[in-house]
């Protein structure tokens, strides 16, 4: 059997993307986590900035050195954006676009045969695919996508030109993918989208995601589901109290944040202001005390003064925000903030970054001291660290190496002892 070599770069859409193109290839390729074990190596690009276009290339000329005979197939969202550029880098063999993917695994297999003749025989023939479970691997936990797309018009983002516009899964077809998954034995399933709250506004007739929310969580069997991220907008009073009550539902939420200055809010284009995210959040951790709050933040965008960038330090610090994803400002060709004259320089940019992460790191351990010392579920994930321990996830997104011994796959109550800069330990209760 062919040796697979999967690298996803970019969001958690990206890593169903990638679970999907591994399970559309099941039967003919055996995920292997050694660049130079395997002889089809598929690169599943980001392209939110240059930087991630840079990335992407870098990754790409490495696995050709780690995997000289390989087909290398890179695929993504820098294949949308821009093929060309993709096919020009010698090293890559293969640009599979997204029209092409209910295609993907004829297509990848056809390649493997001009390259591999000798291997036509022994897991190359010439069959298509049927639509498969996507593969995960070893994992406890899974991705799905519920919603691909996006109709915001931030100035700075790229991915509505190479995502298209907001689509949901029917809900028929969601049902039964989580079905399947469940079946599979994932106990913690990650709803993911580009949007994830406009889910089922482009349906008819319409629902809501906290609709489907309800749906799936009435479905038996003991399990977790995980919302991705939702735009500040779609936090709304339905979902809050969904969260709040269904015990199914993870005890955590990601909600996008950009800045904490409204002059930037304005010029990034986003659809709210400082006061309504506060909003959002403070009605989420009034009715869930012990939820999980993440943000993500951009700092250095064009225009973004020291005033700006103090004010977002402190509305970060003001909020129940509990964990920061920081990305610094990378100029995006195609997007209105790329043509903004106010950039700023790469070592201011650098400087706030690190700040803010130093704020960052600050809020996470406070949130993880706050719950020492009390019971929590936690899902006791495959797979050791290196150290030998187990790994535990709590349903308010706190990773802890347990003291004790656990069946992996499974639910357990723990209780954090120790937290550190490096790592967080429990033990079972």
């Amino acid at each position: 059997m062919i040796g697979l070599h999967v690298t996803t770069l970019g969001c958690k859409l990206n890593q169903f993307d990638s679970a999907s193109l591994s399970g559309a290839l099941r039967g003919r390729a055996a995920l292997v986590d050694d660049p130079s074990a395997a002889s089809l190596v598929i690169v599943n690009t980001c392209t939110v900035t240059q930087a991630a276009d840079s990335d992407a290339r870098q990754i790409i000329r490495r696995r050709r050195r780690e995997s000289p005979r390989a087909l290398i197939v890179a695929t993504g969202c820098y294949a949308e954006r821009d093929p060309d550029a993709l096919r020009a880098i010698p090293e890559v063999d293969l640009v599979l676009r997204r029209e092409e993917r209910p295609r993907a695994s004829e297509i990848i297999m056809d390649h493997m045969r001009l390259r591999f003749p000798e291997s036509a025989a022994d897991g190359c023939a010439d069959r298509v695919m049927e639509e498969s479970l996507p593969d995960f691997g070893h994992r406890s936990r899974a991705y799905l996508r519920v919603q691909e797309g996006c109709d915001l018009k931030c100035s700075y983002c790229i991915i509505p030109r190479v995502r298209g516009a907001s689509r949901s899964t029917p809900p028929g077809l969601l049902v039964d993918s989580f079905s399947s998954l469940l079946d599979a034995g994932f106990k913690e399933i990650v709803l993911t989208g580009v949007n994830t709250g406009d889910y089922g506004r482009d349906l008819d007739p319409r629902t809501t995601l906290t609709d489907q929310l309800e749906r799936l969580a009435g479905i038996g069997g003991e399990f977790v589901i995980r919302l991705n991220s939702v735009e500040p907008r779609c936090v709304t009073p339905e979902l809050v109290d969904l969260l709040a009550t269904e015990r199914k539902l993870a005890r955590h939420l990601q909600v996008p944040l950009q800045s904490g200055a409204d002059p930037v809010l304005r010029r990034m284009r986003r659809n709210y202001r400082a006061a309504d995210y506060a909003r959002a959040l403070d009605s989420l951790r009034s009715r869930i005390p012990d939820i999980g709050l993440g943000a993500d933040v951009i700092v250095g965008f064009p225009g973004e003064s020291e005033e700006d960038f103090l004010e977002t330090v402190r509305f970060v610090q003001a909020t129940p925000l509990n964990y920061l994803h920081v990305f610094s400002y990378s100029r995006r060709p195609g997007t209105d903030a790329d043509r903004h004259p106010a950039q700023l320089p790469g070592d201011v940019i650098a400087r706030r970054s690190l700040a803010l992460r130093a704020v960052g790191r600050q809020l996470a351990r406070s949130f993880r001291a706050s719950q020492l010392g009390l019971p929590l579920t936690a899902l006791v994930l495959r797979g050791r660290r290196k150290d030998g321990r187990l790994r535990a996830l709590t349903s308010n997104f706190i990773e802890a190496a347990l003291e004790d011994e656990a069946p992996e796959n499974s639910f357990a109550r723990i209780r954090l002892t120790e937290i550190g800069d490096a790592e967080t330990r429990a033990v079972c209760v």
